[in-house]
């Protein structure tokens, strides 16, 4: 079961690491506040249009709709074949989401943000910001992230769980 929850939350991990670069990239008002203080102070990107505005939000939908009912997916697959206890669930989709969240620490945020920071990260106007290589900045994030995956996960195995009980395993 863990190797495949790991392998599952590597793939998880690609769905997230796509999302993340296109709102970088397209949108990145909307990753704004993720930045440390003195690069959310310096960033001078304008104020979007109607339209980029309405872009982000039916990419974040969709964007969003995609990477959860993966993990619903992944979670139904697993346990589709015979009954499990709620706790196997949870501990399945647990493992999935902190391995992204574990991958977002130190491939998106120490790798790339702070060691390597290609252009496509630096928001327009805060070249040579400190925050980029705050490191405790992404670690501190990584921590209420666990919080968070928590939560999440939780709420993801209770819906798998709910749909296994109810529809697969009668």
């Amino acid at each position: 079961m863990i190797m495949t929850a790991l392998i599952e939350g590597m793939i998880w991990s690609v769905l997230w690491i796509i999302y993340v670069y296109v709102i970088v990239k397209c949108f990145p008002w909307q990753m704004l506040h993720d930045y440390p203080e003195d690069i959310q102070k310096a960033a001078t990107i304008g104020e979007p249009t109607d339209k980029q505005n309405r872009n982000s939000k039916i990419f974040g939908v969709i964007g969003s709709l995609i990477i959860f009912a993966a993990l619903i997916i992944f979670g139904l697959m697993k346990f589709g074949g015979e009954p499990s206890s709620f706790l196997s669930v949870f501990a399945f989709i647990f493992i999935i989401a902190m391995t992204w969240n574990v991958v977002d620490l130190i491939i998106m945020d120490w790798l790339i943000i702070c060691t390597i920071t290609p252009k496509w990260v630096v928001i327009e106007g805060t070249d040579g910001c400190r925050g980029y290589k705050d490191y405790m900045y992404h670690f501190k994030g990584f921590l209420i992230g666990c919080i968070y995956t928590t939560i999440m996960s939780l709420i993801f195995a209770g819906i798998d769980y709910l749909i296994l009980k109810l529809l697969v395993w009668r």
